[in-house]
């Protein structure tokens, strides 16, 4: 990072991906828009590009560019840290074993059913579409999470 003006637009522009831009000053959400290339944003706030860059001032748009860069990189980390799988059971049709992954390694996951004593699911895709969601839910929540981390 370069500078107290780096992390202060990186945290504006991780909160802006986590939250959007609804409460944020004028300023802040301008330079989320920015980094985040959200052109309905600068929309949203009735700006054009050259509006907000010249809004923000000469010494934040000298910085959007490794500010952005910095941003996609830790999100590129956030990414690669957190996965999940989804694996059929072979002993049990229609049933299937998430788990999800933390640098590699298993941190949790469950079992979902259509079949058998402890069936859930009326059918198939339903528990594999369950399992799924609860996979995305979980990568998002730890993502958002690792945000605030990744600027230190």
């Amino acid at each position: 990072m370069h500078s107290t003006i780096d992390t202060r637009m990186l945290n504006i522009a991780q909160e802006a991906a986590l939250h959007g831009i609804g409460p944020m000053s004028l300023g802040e959400a301008l330079t989320a828009a920015l980094i985040l290339n959200r052109c309905d944003w600068l929309r949203e706030r009735g700006y054009s590009i050259a509006e907000a860059l010249d809004r923000i001032g000469p010494e934040w748009t000298a910085r959007l560019r490794e500010v952005e860069r910095q941003f996609y990189d830790d999100v590129t980390q956030a990414r690669l840290r957190f996965t999940f799988e989804i694996l059929p059971l072979p002993a049990a049709p229609g049933s299937f074993t998430l788990r999800l992954l933390e640098d590699g390694q298993e941190v949790g996951g469950g079992q979902f059913s259509a079949q058998g004593k402890a069936a859930c699911f009326i059918d198939e895709q339903s528990a594999y579409d369950e399992a799924l969601a609860t996979g995305h839910s979980w990568l998002v929540a730890k993502q958002a999470a690792v945000f605030p981390e990744l600027s230190q």
